[in-house]
């Protein structure tokens, strides 16, 4: 969604920073957003995280990051419950993304 979004909006972002925290995202509160989405899936949970994005974006815009996060890892648990296959097609529309994080280094893909 959010790569969608930057070529929609035409606002360049490195969605590479998901993967590398010294990379600037781009975005306003990217940083921030980072740790939000790093604190929703990783045991070393920052529990400032959240704070801190509400300070750089304000309440409303940290509430619905939490609860984008909170869907994307539903989601996840979906697709992983259920063993969705990713199809040659949509591999190759993904292979920059798939690249810059990293993926292709888990044993599913």
């Amino acid at each position: 969604m959010l790569r969608w979004s930057a070529e929609t909006t035409g606002r360049p972002i490195d969605v590479g920073a998901v993967a590398e925290p010294g990379i600037d995202p781009r975005v306003p509160g990217g940083r921030e957003l980072v740790a939000l989405a790093r604190a929703a899936v990783t045991t070393a949970a920052d529990g400032r995280a959240l704070d801190r994005l509400a300070d750089v974006l304000g309440e409303p815009a940290a509430v619905d990051a939490a609860c984008v996060a909170a869907a994307f890892e539903g989601f996840n648990r979906i697709v992983d419950a259920t063993g969705l296959p990713m199809t040659r097609a949509r591999r190759a529309e993904l292979a920059e993304v798939i690249e810059v994080l990293g993926l292709h280094r888990f044993p599913h893909a």
